[in-house]
């Protein structure tokens, strides 16, 4: 079987942008809004073998979503990617199941709906999924921030562990509150905190930079803080989907607040 495939790696925003809003810890400016690439043919996305896709089944009795890794396409024919793995163990597709596809490719996010035309564990588990007619994008820059409230843990150099809060993030970087300093501008940290997507819980660590920390301006009600912003490095495929997954799910939220 020939199948064809793009050997290009994906491009990955550069760590430690400057232009990152949320590097300009408490600066407070509205985030830019994302914007629709169009519609597009997968051929034209450019996906690299390795990259990282999402898979959302459109079911209530399997996880909601899981990631895969993408083996390669037959332009018209199939998508093919590994199976799921959850907790270690296969997953059970069934050929004729439905699923939205997600994937992230330079500052876009794409998705196209598909369904499993073949299973099969030979030589390897692998699913063929229906070639999509089209593939719908979403850019997402690096400096789109979505505002969360997520409690973290931060491990600044020398190991010290520090309680903290996530205000806001995008795919550059983070604005997190903390009571005291975490760090000098410049001095590396390590970020974990959990994010949920849909049903599905996910569990980033991230290696940061601290790039600004600035006094918290609070309302009569609040406790003062410093707010550390940090820029992400090296950040993988899987991660920089789930960071898009969540500015997404954020925006469709404020999109939903609205009407």
């Amino acid at each position: 079987m020939s199948e064809q495939h793009k050997p290009t790696a994906p491009d990955k925003r550069a760590s430690g942008d400057p232009e990152d809003p949320s590097a300009k810890a408490g600066k407070g400016e509205p985030a830019p809004a994302q914007r629709e690439s169009g519609v597009l043919s997968l051929d034209q996305i450019k996906l690299g073998i390795g990259d990282t896709i999402q898979l959302q089944f459109q079911s209530d009795v399997e996880p909601s979503r899981c990631f895969v890794t993408l083996i390669g396409y037959l332009e018209g024919q199939s998508v093919i990617v590994t199976t799921p793995i959850i907790n270690g163990s296969l997953m059970l597709v069934r050929e004729g199941q439905d699923f939205v596809v997600r994937l992230f490719s330079g500052k876009t996010a794409y998705a196209f709906t598909s369904m499993a035309k073949r299973v099969t564990n030979t030589p390897y588990p692998h699913i063929h999924l229906a070639y999509p007619k089209e593939v719908r994008g979403l850019v997402v820059r690096g400096s789109s921030r979505g505002r969360i409230n997520i409690i973290c843990h931060a491990t600044a150099e020398g190991g010290r562990g520090h309680a903290c809060v996530a205000r806001d993030i995008s795919l550059g970087g983070a604005l997190i509150a903390a009571s005291e300093k975490m760090g000098d501008v410049g001095s590396p940290l390590t970020l974990k905190f959990r994010v949920k997507i849909g049903d599905a819980e996910h569990v980033l660590v991230l290696d940061c930079t601290i790039r600004s920390v600035n006094a918290s301006r609070p309302t009569v009600d609040e406790k003062p803080t410093l707010l550390h912003g940090l820029s992400f490095e090296n950040v993988d495929s899987q991660d920089t989907l789930v960071i898009s997954a969540l500015l997404y799910q954020n925006m469709i939220s404020a999109q939903e607040v609205e009407r």
